[in-house]
């Protein structure tokens, strides 16, 4: 019974890792402006995850709370640009410098002292990230990946800074936010035909909905090191999707910096595990 479990958790987080890996290729493959996409896509995420409203009964917002709303409608625009605007490679590593900045603001903060196993990780994710970033498109735009990586990890701190606000609520409210704030932008665009917008707003409740509560069901029946490499799928698969189907192939320097980045949370997934094992021993003597 407990392998059963274990089974069907591997297979729910492994399906929301591939869901969310297809973010990029629905945002560089439907032909509608960046903002009707924002609009119709988290428009039906915030329908899809309305029901879980009903969990702030009792629940105040408060500072922390909206900050963390408007924060992840701010990802969603950055990270819209981003993959519109840059290329798939260079989406996915700005995403990934998301743990540099924890890691640098832990150490200014002295809560994480600098050391080989835990600089090691960070030093192949920022040489994975900075060959990305810099080897295609340059200039002002590569500004729009490194402000997905500085946002989420922002949402994240101020959603628990909200104590225990429902994290779905909020992710509906972000949704929502997100929609309203794209929507004036959109109006002067030409609207997507009925196909594509039918396809936004069908990936978003995928996506944006499902694939988080997917995520959930499943990080609760396999181990926490076991979710986390099932969820290096997603940057991997980002760009194969976006070649496969687009026809957009990365280039050598996109492929050997996801390598790198892979390789650098594989490293620090390792480490984390190990210093639990040698934690879990020195309590054993």
């Amino acid at each position: 019974m407990m392998g059963q479990k274990r089974w069907q958790g591997t297979v729910q987080v492994l399906a929301a890792a591939l869901l969310w890996s297809s973010a990029g290729l629905l945002i560089r493959g439907v032909a509608c402006s960046t903002f009707w996409l924002l609009a119709i896509r988290s428009g039906a995420a915030a329908l899809a995850l309305a029901p879980g409203l009903r969990q702030l009964r009792g629940h105040k917002i408060g500072r922390n709370g909206w900050l963390a709303i408007w924060l992840y409608a701010a990802f969603m625009f950055a990270f819209a640009l981003a993959t519109r605007l840059t290329s798939a490679s260079q989406a996915v590593a700005g995403q990934y410098t998301a743990p540099l900045f924890i890691y640098l603001f832990s150490v200014v903060r002295g809560k994480i002292r600098v050391r080989p196993i835990n600089l090691l990780p960070m030093l192949c994710i920022a040489l994975g990230c900075g060959l990305s970033l810099f080897a295609g498109t340059t200039g002002p735009l590569v500004l729009l990946p490194l402000a997905c990586g500085l946002l989420f990890p922002a949402y994240s701190a101020f959603l628990r800074r909200a104590g225990d606000l429902p994290a779905g609520a909020v992710n509906c409210l972000g949704n929502l936010a997100c929609a309203v704030l794209a929507l004036p932008f959109a109006i002067s665009a030409p609207l997507p035909v009925l196909g594509d917008a039918a396809l936004i707003a069908v990936a978003g409740v995928a996506v944006n909905g499902f694939g988080y509560t997917l995520y959930a069901r499943g990080a609760r029946q396999v181990a926490s090191l076991t979710a986390v490499m099932l969820c290096l799928a997603e940057p991997l698969l980002n760009p194969v999707w976006v070649f496969l189907f687009l026809g957009e192939a990365p280039t050598p320097a996109g492929a050997v910096s996801l390598l790198l980045i892979l390789a650098g949370g594989f490293l620090d997934v390792a480490g984390a595990w190990l210093r639990s094992l040698q934690t879990r021993r020195n309590a054993r003597l």
